[in-house]
């Protein structure tokens, strides 16, 4: 209905005008009569410049002639104790209508709200206009007999076509049905194309994590909630960390929001030996006192224990009943304390394929089942109130059946979050990381793209360098065709043989063992080598043969075994030491060295060939590289670092565990600790580290590496200049850490000399633990350094423990270096393979021993070949 009409529909009713104090008993008496009829919304006018109360008739007032026009404002009634932007709306269309009747647009408008008739003053000026828009909008669909967009809203909740416009959104896969998106951000979604739920799960891009990540606002990714409604896969973000404790309570509360009433509380308690509930009933509002002390009771009854709660529902329910009946303060303050918001796990952490995070959506993925499948939230409040109207016990067994069961969802909830934070697994669906999932990058025009049509796959293939040289231009190039023929004949080409091998011939048959055996013909095979000479290398040719032979009693045809054993081998041991050492030593990549293979030595081998030598040699160094890993964790010092490894599907991330003289990298699908507790099980060194929250949770001692600190601490004076807490905090850290780094320069890494310093640390510690910092980032510092008191300064209670992360970060960059060359075009098993020999290879250079030599030798025990090649210097 248009202002118009609701002008037209306000001639000949009687009007009522606020003034003066008449007015009120007249509101009192109407708002009784409202609220007596169930009306939520009733009309009135005021004036302005009156001071007087009077019902009058609106034609009367049309035709009352004065020498100053009264401005009629609007006024509604609601029997609510709060109001939303809607009831504000709905108050300035009313406004627009008395603006097209009086000629004068009002300026503003009351409403009267609550059992105390509560008044709230709302200006019209924007709100009218806002009304106005959306009249056009209205009058403009109805002019076209056009249907109103699909947008589901908070509105649906109470709307009848409820189920019928859900059903409409799910077949158009709309973007409303993800819950938070709001308005705006679907419009602009919208103008760049986008306006399906799959659509929009494409856009996801996995972001780097910032530094100081953890004071960073949490954000919720709707295209990645997205992601995971089409591939069915719950994503994990971030760890969810839940406490822990022997007895757990789930607790939900039932209430009236608009009254700020609560009626029911409801428990369920599990103690780890049973499970019992609980449900505190309230009839009206003096009953709400009776049921907080009811359970403040049997809260107090529990020694140890952890409430879970889903949503900030029941936080306000704390302080609000706290503060209005009160009860013991340290067991109110206990109970806030060892509360925890289970929502809060979940939000910007997990994302399970769900159109929203609310209570239902969630246990009902994970298979919990209401009784009542249309009880919500909303359904509650209608069950409250037919009850309070019928008094029928059958609605409060409804309320309170439906109670219990939102606190068995919530145990549901919390018992699969506890699940993900240590397994990173559910059953029932597929789970992966945020880190898994690959960076792409839309636009390179170097990689691999996928085309929407498999014909212009076809068409861009047409197009590769290659396939244009070798197809399209020799067909009109007769030189560049010689030149291709020529070099394929070269790659074909017979290799010759520098050594020939003849193996004895057979004196009895292996398999029957008779000895009358006939010869049957001659076989060979050759073996493509390199040699080492004096000052070079060359291509070495072998060519194995032997006779066969042909057993009469037992048929079969047979060779030397020697032969058998020897030609199984195509490539020799020197070609493969020499292709891995090129890789993994000298870091050229698998192409560069098949094509020096066939510049230098005229082997012309694919580049699969070079993988297939590093498969090889990554299988014969397994046990060289257990034993290393197995001496560096049993040592007293372990250097702890990791680092980011792209592969053809995700990512993964590669750990360093290194000391002064051993190196050896393990790789991990997640950035998660679970791999330093398998690693450093029953370790009890020292672990050198930076200052990443996996390393706390490891039992042993730990030095943190203070290089670190510093760089953190001069980075954020350098981009806060003026920051003089900062500054002081930095100076004095820098002039307690002047005359240790001399101690060590002067005596080393040795307790008896470094044991004066702790006098000084101490009386540091104690210093800045007791200035109260205003300046945010020295305040940071200042909860970093208390945090980690007991583990900067280690080195000064150990001999050789280093107070630096030198000989991980060093490892670590050796891996880096080897990342450029394998690109993202590595598997999980490829890059398991590399480590082994980047392990090796590392771990020979910090003891000063060629990495080539020892490949050629085929030794696989690093201290005995040492020790061998000690010998022969000697």
């Amino acid at each position: 209905m248009s202002p118009q009409s609701i002008s037209q529909a306000l001639r000949g009713k009687h009007l009522l005008i606020t003034g003066g104090s008449t007015a009120i008993s007249t509101v009192n008496s109407s708002f009784k009569e409202i609220k007596k009829q169930n009306l939520s919304v009733a009309v009135g006018i005021s004036i302005s410049n009156d001071k007087h109360s009077l019902i009058l008739d609106a034609a009367e007032l049309a035709s009352q002639s004065s020498p100053r026009k009264p401005v009629y404002n609007p006024i509604i009634f609601l029997p609510l104790q709060k109001i939303s932007k809607q009831h504000k709306l709905l108050l300035a269309f009313y406004g627009s209508a008395l603006g097209h009747e009086q000629k004068i647009e009002p300026a503003s408008g009351r409403i009267i709200l609550g059992d105390n008739l509560f008044s709230i003053k709302v200006h019209l000026a924007s709100l009218i206009k806002t009304v106005g828009k959306i009249e056009k909008e209205i009058t403009n669909m109805i002019d076209k007999q056009a249907a109103p967009p699909l947008r589901l809203n908070d509105h649906c909740k109470i709307c009848e076509f409820q189920e019928i416009c859900y059903a409409a959104a799910k077949e158009k896969d709309d973007l409303s049905l993800l819950k938070g998106l709001s308005g705006k951000e679907i419009d602009t979604l919208n103008k760049r194309g986008i306006f399906m739920v799959t659509q929009y799960s494409y856009t996801f891009r996995p972001r780097r994590a910032k530094k100081m990540a953890s004071r960073q606002i949490l954000k919720h990714y709707h295209s990645l909630n997205a992601l995971a409604i089409r591939t069915q896969t719950i994503y994990i973000a971030g760890k969810p960390e839940l406490p822990d404790a022997t007895t757990r309570v789930y607790l939900d509360v039932e209430g009236i929001p608009d009254e700020n009433f609560y009626y029911l509380i409801g428990l369920v308690i599990d103690d780890g030996e049973s499970v019992s509930s609980h449900s505190f009933w309230a009839n009206d509002k003096s009953g709400e006192k009776i049921i907080w002390g009811s359970f403040l009771e049997k809260m107090e009854a529990l020694k140890k224990f952890v409430l879970f709660h889903y949503g900030s529902y029941e936080s306000k329910f704390f302080k609000r009943m706290g503060a209005q009946y009160g009860g013991s303060s340290e067991l109110i303050e206990k109970i806030i304390s060892h509360s925890f918001n289970v929502l809060s796990a979940i939000y910007g952490h997990i994302y399970f394929p769900t159109y929203s995070n609310d209570l239902k959506s969630i246990a009902s993925f994970l298979g919990f089942k209401w009784s009542d499948h249309n009880a919500s939230g909303l359904t509650s409040l209608l069950w409250r109130q037919q009850w309070k109207v019928s008094d029928n016990d059958i609605f409060k067994q409804k309320l309170i059946t439906y109670n219990y069961e939102d606190c068995l969802a919530l145990r549901t909830v919390a018992g699969c979050l506890e699940g993900l934070s240590t397994t990173n697994n559910f059953e029932k669906y597929p789970t992966k990381h945020t880190d898994q999932i690959k960076r792409d990058k839309p636009y390179d025009i170097f990689s691999r793209n996928d085309f929407c049509f498999p014909e212009l796959d076809k068409i861009n293939r047409c197009a590769y360098f290659d396939y244009q040289r070798e197809k399209v231009y020799l067909r009109e190039n007769t030189t560049a065709r010689k030149r291709l023929n020529k070099i394929r004949r070269r790659q074909q080409m017979s290799y010759k043989v520098n050594k020939e091998i003849l193996f004895r011939p057979l004196k009895k048959c292996p398999h029957c063992h008779a000895i009358q055996l006939s010869k049957y013909g001659t076989t060979s095979k050759l073996l493509y080598d390199l040699k080492i000479i004096s000052g070079g290398i060359k291509r070495w040719v072998v060519k194995y043969r032997s006779t066969r032979f042909l057993c009469k009693q037992c048929r079969r045809v047979s060779s030397s075994k020697a032969y058998t054993k020897l030609s199984a081998e195509r490539y020799g041991r020197t070609l493969t030491a020499w292709a891995v050492y090129q890789n993994i030593g000298r870091l050229k990549s698998m192409r560069s060295i098949a094509e020096d293979f066939g510049e230098v030595f005229g082997y012309w081998f694919t580049s699969r060939i070079a993988f297939n030598f590093k498969m090889r040699a990554a299988d014969y160094y397994r046990n060289t590289y257990k034993s290393l890993l197995k001496k560096i964790t049993r040592g007293g010092i372990v250097h702890i670092d990791e680092t980011k490894a792209n592969l053809k599907e995700g990512t993964g991330y590669i750990w360093v565990f290194a000391n002064s003289e051993e190196a050896v990298y393990v790789y991990s699908a997640t950035r998660e600790g679970k791999i330093l507790e398998a690693v450093l099980n029953g370790y009890d060194g020292v672990v050198i580290s930076d200052f990443y929250a996996a390393y706390d949770s490891l039992p042993c001692r730990q030095q943190k590496c203070l290089i670190h600190l510093i760089r953190d601490i001069n980075e954020n004076i350098s981009k806060n200049p003026f920051d003089v807490e900062m500054k002081g905090l930095g100076r004095d850290f820098t002039m307690l850490l002047v005359p240790i780094i001399k101690t060590i320069d002067k005596f080393g890494l040795r307790k008896r000399h470094l044991n004066k310093h702790k006098v000084e640390v101490r009386r540091f510690f104690d210093k800045i633990e007791l200035i109260n910092y205003s300046s945010e980032f020295a305040k940071g510092f200042q909860e970093r350094f208390v945090k980690y008191k007991d583990k900067l300064f280690t080195f000064l209670d150990y001999n050789g423990v280093p107070w630096n992360n030198n000989n991980a970060e060093h490892a670590v960059k050796r891996f880096v270096f080897l990342r450029r060359v394998i690109g993202g075009s590595s598997t999980v098993k490829g890059i398991q393979e590399y480590l082994v020999l980047l392990s090796i290879c590392e771990t020979l250079r910090l003891k000063n021993v060629s990495f080539l030599q020892f490949l050629l030798s085929g030794a696989t025990d690093i201290d005995d070949y040492m020790e061998s090649q000690g010998n022969k210097a000697a």
